[in-house]
């Protein structure tokens, strides 16, 4: 980078450090740890899926010529991430779109994407939805980023398996002004159930074990994060908000669990993922072994099952599992572009409130509720060069 570039980065650098606290020194330059090298089988299923998609585009709509690329956020340069920071600050200055009456402790736009994904919940998780209504999910937000706030970049990737036995070496991570920040301040806290609200299956729970953190973010450009609706999966469900839509402002927590990422979210696992045999098995693999490890591991915030966009880095991780989802397609378009497998609500139980949604299989001709009006089929979210979109992981 030439001398004004640097100059400019610096200088929104010390703005940034200028309106955050911090418990300790940081610096604004990530290290220059590699991390975990990619193994050359999961090379060979990339490279597959790159080629693919590249031989897929024409010479209209979306070409090779204006496909956009999303990279690691541990490749993209410094004034990149700081651009992604920055917009996604504006968006949480910006006013939500979504009718109060609906949530009233919505404050602004991150806002509506957190309350659709809690609305959401117990139908786009362990479900048919899960990877088509995400990737919509995902470009929602990408597009919100860009349009609304100026951003220039891509959607980036929390490259997970790279840094799976220490992810703090991730520049995701490193608490460094480039980063999403660190672990939470540690608070004393130990193993409890939370219960998931909404399903005729009266107290649902899910064992969360304590993590080494449980407080606030205390680095990086979220420390002092302010954050409103939720948390919904608690031990205790107040029946009076029992999806956590009023206002409820407190910190950006985390509560990073090592357990859930070190021999867990290893490459090893992230191939035999893209190497799944059918939809099924790549739907029950990503389930099983990477999804709820990914949100497990970042805790608090992001391992509340419904609420878990306010954590900012939520985006990447998903960016990530649609990487993989991605991948997985990429090595037979023509069969697996709109594969689907699962049913209709979370594990096929039904909903208290959502009677008319039947526990039977999903379609790709179901519609998908993204929120602010929009109802696409799930079939519109199956694509990364239709329909509008035209992206590329690399």
């Amino acid at each position: 980078m030439h001398i004004l570039g640097h100059s400019i980065l610096l200088g929104v650098c010390v703005a940034l450090l200028g309106k955050s606290a911090h418990a300790g020194p940081l610096r604004c330059n990530s290290s220059d740890n590699v991390g975990i090298p990619m193994p050359s089988e999961f090379k060979k299923y990339q490279d597959t899926y790159q080629k693919n998609i590249r031989a897929s585009l024409g010479t209209r709509g979306c070409t090779n010529k204006n496909i956009a690329v999303r990279k690691s956020w541990d490749e993209i340069d410094d004034a990149t991430r700081l651009d992604y920071i920055r917009a996604v600050h504006c968006l949480a200055a910006k006013p939500p779109k979504t009718d109060k009456s609906l949530a009233p402790g919505i404050v602004n736009r991150l806002d509506d994407f957190t309350y659709i994904h809690i609305n959401q919940t117990n139908i786009i998780h362990q479900s048919g939805y899960l990877l088509p209504w995400h990737r919509l999910f995902l470009w929602q937000i990408e597009t919100a980023l860009r349009d609304e706030c100026g951003y220039k970049g891509r959607l980036p990737y929390w490259d997970v398996p790279r840094f799976s036995d220490d992810q703090t070496k991730s520049r995701v991570f490193d608490g460094s002004m480039t980063s999403f920040g660190g672990n939470g301040a540690y608070v004393p806290h130990g193993l409890e159930h939370i219960i998931l609200p909404g399903l005729v299956i009266a107290n649902f729970s899910l064992p969360r074990a304590p993590g080494s953190g449980g407080g606030c973010v205390t680095s990086g450009p979220f420390a002092n994060f302010s954050i409103s609706l939720g948390p919904v999966a608690k031990p205790v469900i107040d029946p009076t908000d029992k999806y956590g839509y009023r206002a409820n402002p407190r910190c950006l927590g985390r509560d990073f669990n090592v357990a859930a990422s070190k021999g867990v979210l290893t490459w090893g696992n992230a191939t035999t993922i893209v190497a799944s045999e059918d939809i099924k098995a790549l739907r029950n693999n990503v389930e099983n072994l990477w999804h709820l490890n990914s949100h497990t591991f970042v805790g608090l915030e992001a391992a509340d099952p419904f609420s878990t966009p306010n954590d900012p880095v939520f985006y990447l991780l998903h960016a990530q599992i649609d990487r993989l989802w991605a991948i997985w397609q990429g090595q037979d378009l023509e069969s697996r572009t709109f594969a689907i497998d699962g049913n209709r609500t979370f594990l096929g139980l039904a909903l208290d409130y959502a009677p008319d949604v039947p526990p039977s299989l999903a379609t790709i001709e179901d519609p998908m509720d993204m929120g602010l009006g929009w109802f696409p089929k799930a079939k519109e979210g199956m694509p990364m060069t239709e329909g509008g979109r035209c992206y590329i992981y690399e």
